[in-house]
């Protein structure tokens, strides 16, 4: 068994490598545990591995171009299952240590400060895991954790293995991701709403990133969270686009949903895309009246307020451009889904009411799920 440890203070480790089961493990070469230091891969001219996150917030995050050459360097071939500890990630069991100890090599990737750019998660990371429900200052002591445990299941390291109980975890959601500069590393970008400098954007994106995060990963802590109305609004409806992503999938369309702040200005920026200016005021009277915005906007189409071709010509036009539908509004869910490969034929047939956008708003079709109404189709001018 081969492990590698990342960190900003090899140090630390050092003494708990060099005794007891695991300093004799090492010792005779039933383990291989080789400590690299993150900050000797800086090209900071100051040594410097963090910075401030994008967005505000206290503390520092550490920057992902270190870590990545870091990573880079001691796994070029990408050998080892590579684990950054975390408190967003699985937690920590004898099941996993099993499956851990099955592993011929692991990388282990410690953080500190308020965390690690993201970016360098994603490009590098297999996955992310955590001992407990709890912060501590930095991942060595979860990293320890792991060897420990892996160690335990090495042939000849122990004479058999042991496991321990499980803490309870605590309430409270899971992190929303970090970033730091620069803004785009290899081809990766900070998500613009953390670049705009509106708190109220960035705390409703971060919150969004958290309950979706928990949802994804460990839903169990929803039970105990202290979830307001606006959040479990938001868990319904991430609920309700899963749905739809798995219908879609079921017609082979690859969608992710997209952020809800996106979500909820769809719906006008619709309506300036494709409703001609002369007809707006009109228009707007139907469409955006109280609360039926979200399932009613396909009356510009069936009062005559935007031009269209409706019926089995939409339809039939809908299938000529569905490999170009970038975008899917689900109207009763406020749901906005995005299609980066376009639909399949008979794709649409899996949504409910829905507005699909093509590439460039170059047109759009409105499936109203009203029978005699629509669907309606339009091309915008070029």
């Amino acid at each position: 068994m081969k492990i590698d440890i990342l960190t900003l203070f090899p140090e630390m480790l050092k003494p708990m490598l060099s005794e007891s089961i695991l300093g004799r493990a090492i010792a005779a070469g039933l383990l291989q545990v080789r400590l690299t230091d993150i900050r000797e891969f800086t090209a900071d001219r100051h040594r410097r591995v963090d910075d401030y996150p994008f967005g505000g917030g206290a503390g520092m995050v550490m920057a992902a171009q270190p870590i990545a050459d870091a990573i880079a360097a001691r796994d070029p071939e990408h050998r080892a299952r590579r684990i950054y500890l975390s408190p967003r990630g699985r937690k920590l069991d004898q099941r996993i240590v099993e499956e851990l100890a099955r592993e011929p090599q692991l990388l282990l990737l410690c953080g500190h400060y308020e965390g690690v750019d993201q970016r360098a998660l994603d490009l590098c990371i297999d996955e992310e895991l955590s001992i407990g429900d709890y912060v501590l200052t930095g991942g060595e002591l979860g990293a320890l954790v792991v060897v420990d445990a892996v160690a335990r299941l090495v042939p000849g390291v122990l004479g058999s293995a042991e496991s321990g109980e499980d803490e309870s975890f605590t309430t409270g959601l899971l992190e929303y991701p970090q970033y730091t500069r620069p803004a785009e590393f290899r081809g990766l970008r900070v998500p613009e709403v953390l670049l705009g400098g509106n708190h109220a954007d960035i705390a409703a994106w971060r919150r969004e990133r958290s309950l979706e995060l928990t949802c994804e990963r460990r839903p169990d802590l929803l039970q105990t969270a202290p979830l307001t109305e606006s959040d479990r609004d938001l868990l319904d409806r991430m609920a309700r686009a899963g749905r739809a992503i798995e219908a879609l999938a079921d017609r082979s369309v690859a969608a992710r949903r997209m952020d809800m702040a996106e979500a909820d200005a769809f719906p006008k920026r619709w309506f300036a895309a494709f409703v001609p200016e002369e007809s707006r005021k009109a228009a707007k009277r139907h469409c955006f009246s109280g609360r039926r915005h979200v399932g009613w906007l396909w009356q510009a189409y069936s009062m005559d307020f935007a031009p269209h071709v409706s019926g089995g010509a939409a339809r039939a036009q809908l299938e000529l451009h569905a490999g170009e539908v970038r975008q899917i509004y689900l109207c009763a869910d406020r749901v906005l889904l995005e299609t980066p490969n376009g639909l399949t034929p008979g794709a649409a047939d899996a949504l409910g009411p829905c507005l699909m956008v093509g590439a460039a708003q170059a047109f759009t079709y409105a499936q109203t799920g009203r029978p005699g109404a629509g669907p309606f189709f339009q091309e915008r001018e070029k």
